[in-house]
């Protein structure tokens, strides 16, 4: 018979009325969590406002939606609520690269009411002036921008590039700026950029062939806006500086405001992912090694607001990533007033544990003494 040990059966040495006090305190500590959760004043003071920018989205994204399919046929196998709002793989109009997942997340109207959100939580109101930038990438989170600003009244200065990576507003005659001029024509939204650049490499399309950068400016030229043209990145970033000091007319922007990863706006790879996504006060100092656009408004002491990292604010928000069915106005975590004290909760979860520790530990203690013979020496448990 081959060798083999016997392993016995050993009690822990807790006692019962050790784990019976365990987990009394533990339900009472999800009790108290759960009961002490913290009011989102900003939720209950802008709730109205959240809705009414989902509203404006929802209507302006089944206005481009027809508009879309007359252009070009919706795919539903990478767009599949039919929005229009997903661009195709590859156009003369593309630039990089993108996440067609993360833009499907985009596709849903409450996007707006996060963009109401963070614009309250950085104290914007009605007429108040913010500077937005946007690309072609994300056209349903520029809808979400544009809604929140039109809900709260707030008063934009806008600098739009026209480009757009993978599965955007890449379609050739319905780039972003295309879809603004429609919805402004048809009465569904009044922002207009102040200027547009091509975009790509040093923000005038180094990247694209002849063919994209010419069916670009004919876009641009449909919508009437004036055409920046940089001779390389630098002049790109201080372009959008000056426009955006020219048109602050003395007053302070409450907040900066941008869309996507564009290269002047938050620096080439390597420090794009120093400035976070959603509402930011701060960066680290590799964020301004070089010149962007964001770096300049946060050194002046103005907000950011960041909407880029997709998945992660669909997250931290409650929001559906990459939604099969369109979302009804109103659904998402973004709207609940309340919330859980984080800082209670962890107080809480070490209270638990070294009440656990202890217990476990004066258990072992005392079996330790029981285990102790006349002779005072200590019994081996039997493995």
């Amino acid at each position: 018979m081959a060798n083999y040990t016997k392993i016995y059966w050993r009690s822990s040495g807790v006692p019962t009325w050790g784990l019976v006090f365990l987990t009394i305190a533990a339900l009472s500590a999800f009790l108290v969590a759960e009961k002490l959760q913290q009011r989102d004043p900003v939720v209950e003071e802008n709730y109205t406002t959240m809705v009414t920018a989902a509203r404006i989205m929802r209507d302006a994204m089944d206005t481009l939606q027809p508009i879309r399919a007359q252009r070009e046929p919706i795919n539903p196998e990478f767009d599949p609520q039919r929005s229009g709002l997903i661009g195709v793989s590859t156009s003369p109009v593309t630039t990089t690269r993108g996440g067609r997942e993360s833009k499907q997340t985009t596709i849903n109207p409450n996007w707006a009411a996060v963009a109401v959100k963070l614009m309250k939580q950085a104290g914007v109101e009605q007429g108040d002036k913010v500077a937005v930038t946007v690309s072609g990438s994300f056209p349903a989170m520029n809808l979400a921008v544009y809604s929140a600003i039109e809900a709260i009244g707030a008063e934009p200065v806008i600098i739009a590039s026209a480009s757009s990576s993978q599965w955007g507003a890449n379609v050739p005659g319905l780039l972003w700026i295309d879809m603004e001029r429609e919805l402004r024509q048809r009465g569904k939204l009044s922002l207009k950029p102040i200027a547009v650049s091509i975009g790509g490499v040093e923000d005038r399309g180094v990247d694209l062939s002849a063919e994209g950068i010419a069916l670009i400016k004919q876009s641009i030229d449909r919508a009437d806006i004036p055409l920046l043209e940089p001779q390389d990145y630098q002049e790109a970033v201080a372009e959008r500086v000056a426009l955006f000091r020219e048109y602050a007319e003395g007053e302070k922007y409450k907040a900066f405001i941008n869309v996507g990863g564009g290269a002047t706006i938050v620096g080439p790879p390597g420090i794009d992912d120093q400035f976070k996504s959603g509402l930011i006060y701060d960066a680290p100092a590799r964020a301004f090694a070089v010149e962007t656009v964001m770096g300049h408004f946060i050194r002046e002491g103005t907000p950011g607001i960041h909407m880029i990292g997709i998945k992660g604010l669909a997250e931290r928000y409650n929001l559906p990533l990459a939604p099969l069915e369109p979302v009804a106005v109103g659904n998402g975590g973004v709207y609940n007033a309340t919330t859980y004290r984080r800082w209670l909760a962890a107080v809480l979860g070490l209270g638990l544990f070294g009440l656990t520790w202890l217990i476990v530990r004066s258990a072992r203690i005392n079996s330790v003494f029981q285990r102790t013979g006349e002779d005072g020496k200590s019994v081996r448990p039997m493995v």
